[in-house]
């Protein structure tokens, strides 16, 4: 669940006339649908990159098939036919220094080669290790990163790459939702078969992944070999593409800065629907002044930055309360927050609701919804709590600006004591609280329908098809 999985529900159901093919790239094998899927898709493919040992578990193949690739991967067809383009793919993508058509293609032949011959034995075969081993002791800031972190290192980069065992059937475009390995699927399509490929960006790939790193990569050598793939890996996204489409003006800056001319990019803001989220009455868990916030329990979405936010709320407003709808994917994380809360003595302010599968309810049941996050790019969340006609505070990041306009209090990331005052200035003002909601859901009415967003959709994918 989340805003990209709402924005690919609702672009394909709404547009009944277009067929679709889908490749969902997933963390692990443990996943269920949580949408129906409508007649217009011909298929669904899932591609956990984690839990299981090998592709073709997820991919129809039979075992004829798959024996024959097994038994013709030796060292000395991995060693002449592997081991240059995945060469190339090191020094062009985890060095930094290669040129991006060179990158490109290294994944297309090594997409030919996996037609073939068998990726998990080519991947533990010698001569991949020896290679890989070499490469690291070559580089002079490389040499230093410790043989555990090698090894978490080359069998990461082989989980990514497992995209590149994906065979889409034919079609008049891809389309590819984020500017990371999910949009390499596009790039070896364009090559392979010159289909024209277009890229939507909700959030910005790289600036999140070079986020992610602060907290989570061990070393500095690491931080930075990381840094450089995953720079590649969206600039790749950002060259092959025939058009960009991000979601807010905020991304386009950025897209910019990387290279992508004018003439390439436009904007297509997200849609709602108006009728689903709208004011409406709902049992609401606590009668008293209640902030909800509709989030995953993630790093980026920053739900420590509101929970400490609550503390300062309490101190004003004692009989507060704030609900956090939302699946904590990040079990880390999820502990940490769980241990501010008792830390801070919140654990009758602030409740975790959990995955809930009526937004519409949640922000309803509340007086001010909140979100904290650290980075976004046009959040559904937020144009969801506008069309339900909620007085909003939400951080200054991604598209969130450009899309509240006057419908709601804007503050700094990562500021809980400046979120703390927002919030309690509505608390204490219900005036402004209903003349922010009607502002929010005015806008969102104008600017943001979900018929406007299918429309634009649907002329791109008709003009790629004529």
């Amino acid at each position: 669940m989340g805003g990209v999985s709402t924005w690919a529900d609702s672009l394909i159901r709404g547009l009944p006339d277009i067929r679709f093919e889908i490749v969902s790239i997933v963390s692990n094998p443990n996943v269920e649908l949580r949408y129906r899927l409508p007649r217009n898709v011909e298929r669904i493919r899932t591609l956990p990159l984690w839990g299981e040992e090998r592709p073709e578990e997820f991919n129809g193949e039979t075992y004829r098939s798959f024996l024959h690739r097994r038994l013709h991967t030796r060292d000395r067809f991995v060693r002449h036919s592997f081991l240059p383009h995945f060469e190339d793919f090191l020094e062009g993508s985890v060095n930094g220094d290669g040129g991006l058509e060179r990158v490109a293609e290294s994944l297309y032949q090594m997409h030919l080669y996996f037609q073939d011959r068998d990726f998990k034995k080519t991947f533990q075969s010698k001569p991949v290790f020896d290679l890989f081993e070499s490469f690291l002791a070559g580089h002079q800031l490389y040499r230093d990163i410790s043989v555990l972190e090698a090894a978490n290192i080359l069998r990461t980069l082989s989980r990514y790459l497992k995209v590149l065992t994906v065979h889409p059937g034919e079609a008049d475009v891809s389309h590819s939702a984020i500017a990371s390995i999910a949009g390499l699927i596009g790039v070896v399509e364009k090559m392979k078969r010159d289909v024209p490929f277009i890229l939507t960006e909700h959030g910005l790939y790289y600036r999140e992944r070079v986020l992610d790193l602060i907290n989570r990569a061990p070393d500095f050598p690491t931080k930075v070999l990381w840094s450089n793939f995953f720079r590649t890996v969206a600039r790749l996204n950002y060259r092959y593409a025939d058009r960009v489409y991000p979601v807010c003006k905020f991304n386009r800056r950025w897209q910019r800065e990387a290279g992508v001319p004018d003439d390439r990019i436009s904007v297509v803001y997200n849609g709602v629907d108006t009728r689903r989220f709208r004011p409406m009455a709902v049992d609401r868990p606590y009668p008293g002044p209640t902030v909800t916030s509709v989030i995953r329990i993630d790093r980026l979405k920053d739900a420590m930055n509101l929970i400490v936010a609550m503390s300062h709320v309490r101190q004003e407003i004692p009989n507060a309360r704030c609900l956090i709808y939302g699946p904590a994917p990040d079990l880390d994380y999820a502990q940490l927050c769980l241990g501010t809360v008792k830390k801070l003595g919140l654990q009758e302010t602030v409740r975790f609701m959990g995955y809930t599968s009526q937004p519409e309810a949640a922000y309803n049941a509340g007086d001010v919804v909140v979100m904290p996050s650290v980075s976004e790019g046009f959040p559904y969340a937020l144009l969801e709590a506008m069309a339900v006609g909620k007085p909003i505070v939400a951080t200054d990041v991604g598209g969130v600006r450009e899309a509240l306009g006057d419908g709601g209090i804007v503050v700094p990331p990562r500021s809980p004591r400046i979120l703390a005052d927002a919030v309690v200035t509505l608390f204490r003002d219900p005036a402004l609280q209903a003349q922010l909601g009607n502002e929010a859901r005015l806008r969102v009415q104008v600017a943001y329908p979900l018929e406007g967003f299918l429309r634009q959709y649907g002329d791109i994918y008709r003009g790629y098809a004529s």
